[in-house]
């Protein structure tokens, strides 16, 4: 492996000061911007984006890239930051990489010549992010409610990566577990895991007895129908990207409660969910030819 590589790590959150701890004690030189709230020490602390930029091998930006409708994702910076501006510093032909970024961000980096890779899209990095993301909404479950997960009649919506490993988990800590999917192949996957299946096309009727339901599908899946016969003790978490999985026209029971919970893996496991987005940058950029 090169390990005289330069990289610009820039913005977000915790996660990316880890993310630069982690490049710069494997060997490269690491210059950042617009972490200055959180200084990283070996790394070289850039004020303007020109200068990080300079003579680096790849820049990678945050996940998610973006804040608001303009602006760079940047917690931990002084000042805020026009992600247009920040694009069009980086010098053309410059591998780029970033996290969640819209179409208007490849966009703009095809015009301005940048290779722009968007490293949530790897499966790698979502298998990875499952773990802290299950762990983080059984924690979340355990602080919202007066009752113990043992025991506790769970629905998880959605078989896939998190919805799987999150029905296992609970189910190791002694909850009825039902997971509803929609294909005979995951139904018979739940089955010979030794759980109840429900069909997430047809929700209606079947929520009478849940104490929590955790949403993996970013898709309206939860209409009024679909919510009429929860009890008022009910607790929805909601694990979806938006616009998550209740209809924006559903009317909740009385008493029902739902927890939008996004972006776990920062919040509740930063330097894990920093090791993740580490492991999965280095394949990139090996793949690249950068290391």
């Amino acid at each position: 492996m090169n390990h005289s590589a330069a990289f610009a790590v820039v913005g977000g959150d915790i996660r990316q000061a880890h993310l630069a701890a982690l490049l710069c004690a494997d060997g490269h030189t690491v210059h950042t911007f617009a972490l200055e709230r959180h200084p990283v020490g070996g790394c070289a602390a850039s004020s303007d984006p020109g200068s990080c930029f300079a003579d680096v091998q790849a820049v990678i930006l945050p996940l998610p890239v973006l804040h608001g409708s303009d602006q760079l994702n940047a917690p931990l910076s002084s000042a805020a930051h026009t992600l247009v501006d920040v694009l069009d510093a980086i010098p053309p032909g410059t591998l780029t990489l970033a996290g969640a970024a819209p179409f208007w961000v490849h966009a703009r980096a095809v015009q301005n010549n940048l290779r722009l890779i968007d490293y949530l899209a790897r499966d790698e990095l979502a298998i990875r992010n499952a773990v802290p993301t299950c762990e983080g909404a059984l924690q979340l479950a355990m602080e919202q409610t007066d009752y113990t997960v043992h025991h506790a009649r769970c629905l998880v919506i959605g078989c896939g990566r998190i919805g799987a490993m999150l029905a296992r988990k609970l189910q190791a800590l002694g909850a009825v577990v039902t997971v509803s999917a929609r294909t005979p192949r995951d139904f018979a996957r739940i089955e010979s895991a030794g759980m109840a299946h429900l069909d997430t096309r047809r929700l209606a009727g079947q929520l009478a007895g849940f104490d929590l339901i955790f949403n993996t599908v970013p898709a309206p899946v939860l209409g009024t129908a679909e919510l009429a016969g929860l009890q008022p003790s009910s607790l929805i978490i909601d694990l979806a990207s938006l616009p998550g999985g209740i209809a924006p026209d559903a009317t909740l029971p009385t008493g029902c409660r739902v927890l939008h919970a996004l972006s776990l893996p920062g919040k509740v496991a930063p330097r894990s969910a920093a090791r993740a987005i580490y492991q999965t940058i280095c394949a990139i950029l090996e793949e690249e030819g950068v290391l």
